[in-house]
């Protein structure tokens, strides 16, 4: 008799934390983000980012392509803690006139048609923030951001 209750508790316990963890993942809308950081050579940070209408684990690979002025190039990319490198790719090109700044996303998933929003905040040398861009759209489309410091 005691295994059987003790078996019918675990079974409880069990369906409750499934169900409070499938609530949790309903209640955050199946959102996650990629949000890697991007040191340039001339002092500039780039905190770009993804949110995408999907689970961590259906993110095939989030692309992002940084266009940088001539001359600087990237000293060091900061990838999204406990994601897998492989997920968070990018392609540097040293192609713009001074102070000039392109950075273009493109997330696949698994799943087909997640939503994203993509961002890029810029910030001086200084630590000075100089501004807060976003785009939004479907996966598998570039979404593009330029701007200047």
């Amino acid at each position: 008799m005691r295994k059987i209750t003790r078996f019918i508790r675990l079974q409880l316990v069990l369906v409750l934390l499934a169900i409070f963890m499938l609530s949790g993942a309903v209640h955050a809308g199946l959102l996650c983000r990629s949000d890697p950081v991007v040191i340039l050579s001339n002092g500039v940070t780039l905190d770009i980012g993804a949110t995408i209408s999907t689970l961590p684990w259906q993110v095939k690979e989030v692309h992002y392509d940084l266009h940088i002025p001539q001359g600087v190039f990237m000293i060091l990319a900061i990838h999204t803690p406990a994601w897998l490198t492989s997920q968070e790719t990018f392609s540097v090109f040293s192609d713009q006139a001074p102070d000039q700044y392109q950075v273009t996303t493109v997330v696949n998933t698994s799943t087909g048609g997640a939503s994203v929003v993509a961002d890029t905040t810029l910030v001086s040398a200084l630590n000075v923030n100089l501004g807060r861009f976003t785009v939004s759209g479907l996966e598998r489309t570039p979404l593009s951001l330029w701007f200047h410091n």
